[in-house]
């Protein structure tokens, strides 16, 4: 306003008062007007009426394309605009955030004949300055043409600078309620997502299985969905399938990812005996949709009661633990083969080994080793370690809350940096 009120000042005093006024009339306009469109006509029927200009238009950055469009203009018509980056006065404005004032239009090499030919309206003397948000980010261009007195003067140029920072701050306001509306929209859509997700993974705490397996498992997302995969299911043959899956990153993305794993899983876990080949199939299925560079870790287990014997896949999973370490000295997890999604065509060898009756098996993602308590400490395997070896308890579910009470005694107070998921499997 004050650089309007000095370049205003060689005007006649009623001219002067009366484009303050106007100044004043439209920053109230805009305190009560809502939307977009309706911000741009306010600031739009008052300009041409103030500079006794042919035409006033308001251009926008599209914030898809780049490109800039005519959103809303004064006239007898509206007519489509839509400019490329830096293509005409407009979109040299755009770019550069220069206001410009020129009488001789037709011989400026910036301007773009276009919409003169289309339209039959010969445009000569035009204004244009930039609509730029406070912080100094571009939005778009304010422009006023054909100046009924021939000529258009600095103070005119001034004046439109104003008014280009009303509408600025005014379209900044509407913008952020946008993106407010957007945010909620996405909360909600979130919540919808979220409740899937429940869907597809057991409840939290111990599963139903018939012995002599039991199961205790929960899952953390360390945002709002998760990537973190976990089930414990009878099969047809009479085993028990279990597994824990990690996908890499988190948010929207991973949590996509787990669902078709997680999916695929169930299916190829009931239908393909071979555990090697199931994985092949499985990192298949998945490369196909997985990003490239997107990938899943995946622990898989098969246990046979009567032979108390595991069969398993370990495609670059956290190993499991047993509950009791000299059962852990004896018996490890190799690898056997590449994550899952990660590259095609990737190979897997099962692993066999005892799980004699009594025993317990926790089966993790790595949010549970990787979690961080305030001072920056690793909970790391050996906390997980120490935790197994403190419990005194048989019962999967008092294991499984006793080691997550553990886990969160560590990090209270600290944020969660990854998604949290904890299993364990028990053989009466």
């Amino acid at each position: 306003m004050s650089s309007a009120t000095t370049a205003l000042s060689s005007l006649p005093d009623d001219v002067r008062l009366q484009r303050l006024e106007a100044l004043v009339l439209a920053s109230e306009s805009l305190n009560r007007v809502s939307g977009l469109d309706d911000i741009l006509k306010v600031i739009l029927e008052l300009i041409p009426v103030q500079l006794d200009c042919e035409r006033a238009t308001a251009f926008l950055r599209d914030q898809r394309t780049g490109k800039i469009h005519a959103r809303k203009m004064t006239g007898d018509q509206h007519i489509e605009i839509v400019l490329d980056r830096g293509v005409g006065i407009a979109g040299y404005v755009t770019e550069a955030g220069e206001s410009l004032l020129i009488n001789d239009v037709q011989s400026d090499p910036r301007f773009d004949p276009t919409t003169d030919l289309r339209t039959g309206l010969l445009t000569r003397t035009m204004l244009c300055v930039p609509l730029r948000k406070p912080g100094g980010t571009l939005l778009g261009a304010l422009q006023a043409i054909n100046a009924s007195q021939e000529e258009f003067t600095a103070a005119d140029l001034a004046y439109l600078e104003s008014f280009a920072a009303l509408a600025a701050v005014a379209v900044e306001r509407e913008q952020l309620a946008q993106e407010a509306v957007r945010a909620q929209l996405i909360s909600t859509e979130l919540d919808l997502a979220r409740k899937i997700q429940k869907r597809l993974l057991p409840p939290p705490g111990k599963i139903d299985l018939p012995a002599p397996f039991s199961a205790w498992g929960t899952s953390q997302a360390c945002y709002d969905v998760g990537g973190d995969a976990y089930d414990a299911m009878m099969l047809p043959t009479g085993e028990c399938a279990f597994w824990v899956a990690d996908v890499s990153g988190k948010g929207i993305g991973a949590a996509l990812l787990m669902t078709t794993l997680q999916t695929e899983l169930r299916a190829l876990v009931r239908a393909e005996p071979d555990l090697a080949r199931l994985a092949a199939d499985l990192n298949t299925r998945v490369t196909a949709v997985a990003p490239l560079g997107t990938y899943a870790t995946l622990f898989l287990g098969v246990l046979k009661a009567p032979a108390q014997r595991l069969r398993y896949i370990n495609a670059g999973h956290m190993p499991p633990m047993w509950m009791h370490r000299h059962i852990a000295d004896e018996r490890g997890f190799a690898v056997s083969g590449m994550p899952i999604g990660l590259l095609p065509e990737s190979t897997y060898e099962a692993g066999e080994t005892a799980f004699a009756a009594g025993e317990r098996l926790a089966v993790y993602s790595d949010g549970v080793t990787d979690a961080e308590n305030t001072a920056g400490a690793i909970y790391e395997m050996d906390g997980l370690a120490a935790s197994l070896a403190r419990i005194n308890a048989q019962e999967v579910e008092q294991i499984g809350q006793a080691v997550f009470e553990d886990l969160d005694n560590f990090r209270i107070g600290a944020p969660a940096k990854d998604d949290t998921t904890y299993l364990v499997i028990g053989l009466e």
